[in-house]
């Protein structure tokens, strides 16, 4: 396992599915943690570079809430996304809901599945219910290669 493992993703605009993929050198069970945790999530998700996460919360069972804010170093404005867990199987799968208030909330659906491989676990994110919306689409692809990479590189880090 290399620990510059780069995430490939890919779109499918008339399923409205983005698909993207990365081994990381870590446990499932770690992954697991670093994706649910609210203190791990904001220690990787962001770079000072693009924007960062903050206020992270995770009610960790299935009708659960989460949600987190965000904000880009060029701006005062604030993001925010929350949805609701809707399975949570430790460490294979976690399927959420997403609303984002840039895109008024519409919701759409992300599926986390952990793999064990060996020197680490693959990590295939599934963000499906973009219904048509291709722009949406391709731009939840390179957003989840980004954000696969800060994963990968924080357990280079930690």
């Amino acid at each position: 396992m290399t620990t510059t493992a780069t995430a490939k993703a890919s779109a499918d605009a008339a399923l409205g599915v983005v698909r993207a993929v990365i081994e990381v050198a870590a446990s499932p069970e770690r992954v697991f943690h670093a994706l649910t945790d609210p203190k791990e999530l904001e220690a990787w998700w962001g770079a000072p570079d693009q924007y960062q996460t903050f206020d992270w919360e995770s009610d960790l069972r299935p009708g659960g809430k989460r949600r987190c804010k965000a904000r880009t170093t060029a701006s005062t404005e604030l993001s925010e996304v929350d949805g609701e867990y809707l399975a949570v199987d430790p460490p294979r799968l976690l399927e959420f809901t997403w609303r984002a208030n840039w895109e008024g909330y519409v919701e759409t659906r992300v599926r986390c599945e952990l793999d064990a491989v060996p020197g680490g676990t693959r990590v295939t994110v599934v963000h499906s219910g973009f219904g048509g919306r291709e722009k949406a689409a391709a731009s939840y692809g390179d957003g989840w290669v980004r954000v696969l990479g800060w994963l990968a590189r924080h357990f280079v880090a930690g």
